[in-house]
């Protein structure tokens, strides 16, 4: 039985292996590189991946006259062996091939070629059966065996269809997901821009007129000088706060050291306007030439400073940007109340947001409890070792 079994479960093996190959795919990088090395176990991997699409190259025309020359050679080494020795579970390989790289109909051709090829052989290597229907009772169970082999092989056909489906489905929702965020931070710069380069000008004209006439009603009207004064301060308070909305909404300079400004402008205006200390550290210059990933980390900053001041009440928080490009690590750590998953929503959409947006530029999220109490957010890049995984997971420590 086993001899039966065994190079059905073969192939299959090797099937249910190209299945998953698009699923289970190694990342680049450093992977490739293990991938090259003679004795690694991808380079097996390599070899059979090179073995699979050497066959889907193929037409299926190309295929099936491929799986016909197998079967004639299983069905000579049938007749070589004799009717004493039974190979026919290896007629089930050309059947397979035809069916993962052709069709169903060419899958059940090679089959009745396979049932003719073993009862030619089983004729020609003198096997005599004392009835007559003996003979075709064999073939009809060959045939039926090799009818069972098409079914499985149609059922892990549709498993690796299915998860390939899956899989490109995924990284069509992850690319989507990532020109969105992309339009929408377009967006915010362009408003940004438009906000300084337009409105800010506009107030600034308006103040400093509102300052002329305060100067020529001060000899004439000390009370409308007054007024115009009031206009002019009010001015100035506007052309403040839209300044400060513009560069919330495009934070980050397209320059190396854009983050750091960002950050220490964050922190300083945090400071000002809700009265507690917070600072912004960075023992090492750090310079980051994808203005992307500066945008992405400066947002995550952003949120997890809000969460910090509106949900722990934090009254002192640091913010620490350390690393370098393929390597960075950005903290941010407050004294607040904690971060409790019960209370602030552990499927709140801003954790949600900070989430995607470390994995987009190939980073992972993680939110712990500060000593002696307070939370700390940090996002870790670490390019080398890759990240290619698409998952809606926060690491809570």
């Amino acid at each position: 039985m086993f001899v039966f079994a065994f190079p059905t479960l073969m192939w299959f093996s090797i099937l249910r292996m190209a299945a998953t190959k698009t699923a289970l795919a190694p990342p680049q990088g450093s992977a490739a590189e293990f991938r090259s090395r003679p004795h690694s176990p991808l380079s097996s991997m390599a070899r059979l991946e090179n073995f699979i699409s050497f066959f889907r190259r193929k037409s299926q025309v190309a295929i099936f006259l491929q799986a016909l020359a197998l079967v004639g050679a299983v069905g000579f080494i049938d007749y070589v062996t004799g009717y004493e020795v039974t190979i026919f579970p290896f007629y089930s390989i050309p059947i397979l091939l035809a069916l993962w790289y052709g069709n169903k109909r060419s899958a059940i051709a090679i089959s009745i070629f396979s049932t003719l090829a073993w009862l030619g052989a089983d004729v020609a290597s003198g096997h005599r059966y004392s009835r007559e229907w003996l003979l075709l009772w064999d073939a009809v169970v060959r045939w039926m065996f090799f009818g069972l082999v098409i079914f499985a092989g149609m059922a892990v056909r549709q498993q690796r269809d299915a998860q390939r489906a899956r899989v490109e489905l995924l990284e069509r929702m992850h690319r989507l997901e990532k020109d969105i965020t992309d339009i929408s931070e377009r967006e915010r710069q362009r408003i940004g821009r438009d906000l300084h380069d337009g409105v800010c000008q506009q107030l600034v004209a308006i103040a400093f007129t509102a300052g002329l006439l305060k100067k020529e009603l001060a000899g004439l009207s000390p009370a409308h000088a007054s007024t115009a004064k009031d206009i002019a301060d009010r001015l100035q308070e506007a052309m403040v706060e839209t300044r400060d909305l513009a560069r919330g909404l495009s934070p980050v300079d397209r320059d190396a050291r854009g983050l750091e400004s960002a950050l220490n402008d964050l922190a300083s205006t945090t400071s000002r306007l809700l009265g507690i200390s917070c600072v912004f550290n960075c023992p090492e210059p750090v310079q980051i030439k994808d203005n992307s990933v500066s945008v992405h980390l400066f947002r995550i900053a952003q949120e997890a400073l809000s969460n910090a001041t509106k949900h722990g009440r934090a009254r002192s928080v640091s913010i620490t940007l350390e690393g370098g490009e393929a390597n960075l690590s950005l903290r941010v750590i407050d004294d607040g109340s904690g971060f409790r998953a019960a209370h602030t929503g552990r499927n709140g959409i801003g954790l949600k947001i900070m989430a995607y947006r470390a994995r987009t530029i190939g980073g992972v999220l993680k939110i712990g409890a500060n000593s002696p109490h307070g939370t700390v957010v940090s996002c870790l890049i670490d390019q080398d070792a890759g990240a290619g995984f698409i998952s809606d997971s926060i690491l809570y420590e």
